[in-house]
């Protein structure tokens, strides 16, 4: 689940459920930078909403800059990603060994309907959830983890007789839960940092210099040469700080907070390493400096590769239209992802065994996507890679995203489309909730669909307090939940056909 975008933020406690709520409502999506509650090093606990305020004396916030997804069709499925998967926090979840493949449940649906047809189908759902949480998690976005369950994924998908493939694609972004900043000399110390959007990458070990705000008069940043700069934040723009120490010699930065807690940033142009940290993170560094010299290592490395899974079962007519299904599968690092993204991928496999020997007289896709928690790369890349022969034929999308938790299951989307699912549940006796605000500030894998006019449905849960936090655990899950997403998607699949 990626929520809403933001150039700073300030990260506090734990806040409740009800605060965290309230704080997705605002969000809007396209965002690249939602950590999850407890990161390597060990992290402060940070919820999923975020602050468009930045404080006093901030620097003014640049719109983010477009992140960039190269092509890269064809490359090998068995390319894996470059990007280690950090090692796991105290309260980070750890896995079971991975077997080599975990059977789908075996449920006929055909003679259910409404409640019973829910019923059966969240059982199902369930127990493919089950396996899919302990088996392959963490899945940490373009990670080995990830890797690994696209390649379970593919065998399922293949099992069942679709024609399943890889679609690799090429991600550029730095890890926000890595160790990223470590002090090495006068003792070993590893400082919780973020990196800069568009920083360049690197690995830069140096003596720490302090250089102010580098402001235009009076700050030192004339001995920097060779240097890691440590700036506070304030009066004037990060790119200006940054291209004032990096003219100067300095070979990475370091930006510290002028107020409480940790902080995101946003450059517009590469030019050095950069990371943001703490206030008080940055005073201790301040305190250090004072007593000695001070050695540190900035580490920044781009991930390369993430991929999507796309199953297909083609359709009886040869019109070329298409359905898409997707979910994204990739997790924040260290946390079980149980409820996101696990609960859409389980809804996914679960539809997909549920028609398997059914037709259509269009082509169904299903597709899991990889890279979401970092920016929505796999389904903007699904989406670029269409021509517009396949974009026009593409008559709808179902999105499946973090629905699995709360009092009912929410649905957003297309007038026309969620009319008809509306319909289909007050007939079928089914709870659909279809006026929710989350499903209008939500980002997630519909988003690039609904920019290129494909008409689409997001099913949500209303209870988004325990995503990207080592909580998101099976037990809060609600199976009907998952039940209520997978009939209506399936009704809505037969609907469309009627139509056709």
């Amino acid at each position: 689940m990626l929520n809403g975008a933001s150039d700073t933020r300030r990260l506090r406690p734990p806040p409740s459920p009800a605060a965290l709520l309230l704080g997705v409502l605002v969000l809007i999506a396209c965002g690249t930078d939602a950590p999850p509650a407890h990161a390597t090093q060990p992290p402060p606990a940070f919820p999923t909403a975020q602050t468009n305020t930045p404080p006093a004396h901030a620097e003014p916030s640049p719109t983010p800059p477009t992140q960039t997804v190269h092509v890269s069709d064809p490359i090998p499925s068995s390319t894996a990603s470059a990007h280690p998967t950090p090692p796991p926090s105290e309260s980070a979840f750890t896995p079971t060994p991975v077997p080599s493949s975990t059977p789908l449940p075996d449920v006929e649906y055909d003679a259910l309907s409404g409640p019973e047809q829910v019923e059966a189908l969240a059982a199902a759902a369930m127990e493919t959830l089950t396996a899919l949480t302990v088996d392959f998690s963490p899945r940490e976005s373009a990670g080995e983890g990830e890797r690994a369950a696209a390649d379970y994924l593919q065998r399922e998908f293949a099992s069942l007789g679709y024609d399943a493939r890889i679609q690799t694609f090429d991600v550029r972004a730095i890890s926000q839960y890595e160790r990223l900043l470590t002090i090495v000399e006068p003792q070993r110390l590893d400082i919780f940092a973020f990196p800069m959007r568009m920083t360049a990458e690197g690995q830069v070990s140096a003596r720490i210099a302090d250089a102010g705000r580098a402001l235009p008069n009076g700050d030192p940043v004339d001995e920097l040469a060779g240097k890691i700069a440590l700036i506070e934040r304030g009066e004037i723009s990060f790119d200006e700080k940054v291209s004032r120490v990096a003219a100067n010699g300095a070979l990475g930065a370091i930006v510290y907070n002028n107020e409480p807690g940790p902080f995101v940033g946003t450059l517009t142009e590469e030019s050095i390493p950069v990371v943001s940290i703490s206030q008080a993170d940055g005073e201790r560094i301040e305190a250090m400096l004072e007593a000695g010299p001070v050695t540190a290592a900035l580490d920044l490395i781009y991930t390369e590769h993430s991929q999507n899974v796309i199953a297909d079962k083609p359709g009886a007519s040869n019109k070329g239209s298409v359905v898409v299904l997707g979910a994204h599968y990739d997790t924040v690092p260290n946390v079980p992802g149980a409820n996101d993204n696990g609960s859409g991928v389980a809804v996914l496999l679960t539809i997909a065994r549920a028609i398997a020997d059914r037709e259509y007289p269009f082509t169904v896709r299903f597709a899991a996507f990889g890279a979401e928690e970092l920016g929505l790369f796999g389904s903007r890349h699904y989406v670029d890679r269409l021509s517009n022969d396949e974009l026009a034929s593409t008559m709808a999308m179902l999105n499946f995203d973090a629905l699995g938790s709360g009092p009912v299951t929410a649905a957003g989307g297309s007038p026309d489309l969620l009319h008809k699912i509306a319909a289909y549940a007050d007939d079928h006796g089914i709870d659909l909730e279809t006026s929710s605000p989350l499903t209008a500030n939500i980002g997630s894998d519909h988003a690039p669909f609904d920019e290129a006019g494909v008409p689409y449905i997001f099913f949500v849960g209303e209870d988004l307090s325990r995503i990207h936090t080592p909580d998101d655990t099976l037990e809060f899950v609600d199976a009907p939940l998952l039940g209520t997403s997978a009939a209506l998607a399936i009704a809505l699949l037969d609907i469309l056909a009627k139509q056709q």
